[in-house]
């Protein structure tokens, strides 16, 4: 048997799970239910998928207020910034 309560689903009930002066076939053992992980999962997801959220929000902030400040320093001092791209050769 593989399993710790292979015996308990086969049937076989321990001798000390048993009271004293308890007849074995009239002894009714009762296992707890497997544990379930899927709120655990659920929850993991969850916060992964805030996380991702999060961080495209600030990184289109960080965009937005970086392309209103190039536009807005003109203005201010009199000198131009322009924001390129990095270009491949």
């Amino acid at each position: 048997m593989r399993h710790p309560d292979a015996q308990l689903r086969a049937n076989h009930r321990p001798s000390e799970l048993i009271p004293p002066g308890v007849h074995p076939g009239q002894a009714v053992v009762i296992q707890a239910a497997p544990p379930s992980y899927a709120g655990k999962i659920l929850l993991t997801l969850a916060a992964s998928a805030g996380t991702a959220l999060v961080i495209v929000v600030l990184a289109l902030a960080f965009q937005t207020i970086a392309a209103a400040a190039a536009a807005a320093i003109p203005t201010v001092g009199g000198a131009s910034v322009t924001l390129r791209l990095a270009r491949k050769r």
